[in-house]
C-alpha cells in the first residue's frame, strides 16, 4: 500500500472512543460500534472538507467504527484494509457512507466512517410496514411512521444519485440492497458497505469476480452465471433495491426457489408487480431488468426519470395500504437470511 497516501487518513487511536454498549452490526468478518472521535483530531485530509467535519459536528462527533473479530485471518485483514483503501479512492459523496480516518499502524485496525442514526433502510422500512399494517381503517396515523408514494421515490433518486457518482468514478458497487443503505437523522439515505465494492477496467467496464459467496436474489443474470460485474448489474441490483423499498421490505423472489432463478430469469420470467406499486415505479424496475446489460438504463438516466417522477407528485398525506397476507411479508426471517446468498 502507499504509506504516504494512507498516512493523510491515519489518526491516533487515543482520540478514538468506542462505545462498546452500542453495537451497530455484527457480520461474518466483524463488527460495528458507535465510536466518538473529536472533530479537531480528525486526520489532516479530513481537516480540509468543510462537508465532512460538519457532518460529524451534526452528529455530535459520534461515528461508525468497523473492526474485525479477533479470530480473522490474513485474507481478511488484507480485503479489509483493501476496502479501506478504495474508500479512500472512492471520494466524497453526500449519498455515500464516507470514511473519516482509519487506524490501520497497530491492532485492532479501525474503518471509521460517518455515522446514520436511524441505521439500515431495511430495518427502518419494516418497522414502519408493521405499523402500517396494524393501522385501522379511519384511524388517525403517526405520520411519522408512515412512509408514502413520493418518499418512496425520494429514496431512489438519493440512492441513484450515490450510485451515478460511484459509477462515474469507475467503480462497482456490487452489494446492494436495502440493507446496506443506512438511514440519516433527518430520513436522508447513505449508501454503506464498500466491502464488495471494486475499481473496473477502464477498456471493459467489468469486474470478474473469483467466487465466493455472493446475494444471489439482488445479481444480475450475467454477474450469477459468468461472474461478470459491471455497472450494468448494479443497476439491476437497484431494480431489485426498488422492489424492496416499494414493498417496505418484503422478499425479493418470494416463493422461487433460489437454485431457479438463474434458469427462470432467463425464461424471461421476471417478479410480479407488488401492490401499491405506481406505474412509474414499475417501468422503472422493468427497464433495469432487461435481460441484456446493453439495454438497462444507466444510473444517470435512472436518477433523471425518477426525478421527472418525483416533481408531479404533489399529494404527500396519501399512505399505503399495505396486505400483509402477501407472500413477500411471510418468507420466515431466519430463512430468508440463509436464502439470500449461495456460494457460487
Amino acid at each position: 500500500m502507499n504509506e504516504e497516501k494512507r498516512d493523510q487518513w491515519e489518526v491516533d487511536r487515543r482520540f478514538v472512543n468506542i462505545e462498546w454498549n452500542i453495537m451497530l452490526g455484527n457480520g461474518a468478518f466483524g463488527k460495528v460500534y458507535q465510536g466518538n472521535i473529536p472533530a479537531a483530531k480528525l486526520p489532516s485530509k479530513l481537516i480540509e472538507s468543510v462537508f465532512q467535519v460538519s457532518e460529524l459536528k451534526k452528529n455530535g462527533e459520534n461515528v461508525a467504527v468497523k473492526m474485525l473479530h479477533e479470530s480473522a485471518d490474513r485474507s481478511t485483514v488484507l480485503s479489509f484494509l483493501d476496502e479501506i483503501e478504495l474508500m479512500k479512492e472512492l471520494g466524497y459523496h453526500e449519498r455515500l457512507v464516507n470514511l473519516l480516518a482509519c487506524v490501520t499502524q497497530s491492532e485492532p485496525r479501525m474503518l471509521i466512517v460517518e455515522l446514520c442514526s436511524k441505521g439500515d433502510l431495511l430495518q427502518y422500512m419494516t418497522h414502519r410496514r408493521d405499523y402500517m399494517t396494524r393501522l385501522g381503517e379511519g384511524e388517525s396515523p403517526d405520520y411519522s411512521l408512515v412512509i408514502t408514494h413520493k418518499q418512496q421515490f425520494i429514496f431512489a433518486v438519493q440512492i441513484a444519485s450515490g450510485l451515478e457518482y460511484i459509477s462515474h468514478r469507475g467503480f462497482i458497487h456490487r452489494d446492494i440492497a436495502a440493507r446496506n443503505i443506512l438511514v440519516q437523522g433527518n430520513d436522508s439515505l447513505k449508501i454503506g458497505d464498500f466491502g464488495m465494492c471494486r475499481k473496473v477496467q477502464e477498456e471493459q467496464g467489468m469486474y470478474l469476480s473469483r467466487g465466493g459467496r455472493f446475494p444471489i436474489k439482488w445479481m444480475a443474470p450475467e454477474a450469477i452465471k459468468d461472474y461478470e460485474a459491471s455497472s450494468a448489474s448494479d443497476v439491476w441490483s437497484y431494480g431489485v433495491l426498488l422492489f424492496e423499498i416499494v414493498t417496505l421490505g418484503g422478499s425479493p423472489y418470494a416463493g422461487w426457489n433460489i437454485a431457479e432463478i438463474p434458469l427462470r430469469l432467463e425464461r424471461g420470467e421476471r417478479m410480479e408487480r407488488p401492490d401499491e406499486c405506481t406505474d412509474e415505479m414499475h417501468e422503472i424496475m422493468e427497464s433495469c431488468w432487461m435481460f441484456n446489460p446493453r439495454d438497462r438504463p444507466d444510473f444517470t438516466e435512472l436518477r433523471m426519470q425518477v426525478g421527472r417522477a418525483l416533481e408531479k407528485m404533489d399529494d404527500d398525506n396519501y399512505y399505503l395500504q399495505l396486505d400483509g397476507r402477501k407472500e413477500y411479508y411471510l418468507v420466515d426471517n431466519e430463512k430468508k437470511e440463509r436464502n439470500d446468498e449461495t456460494t457460487c
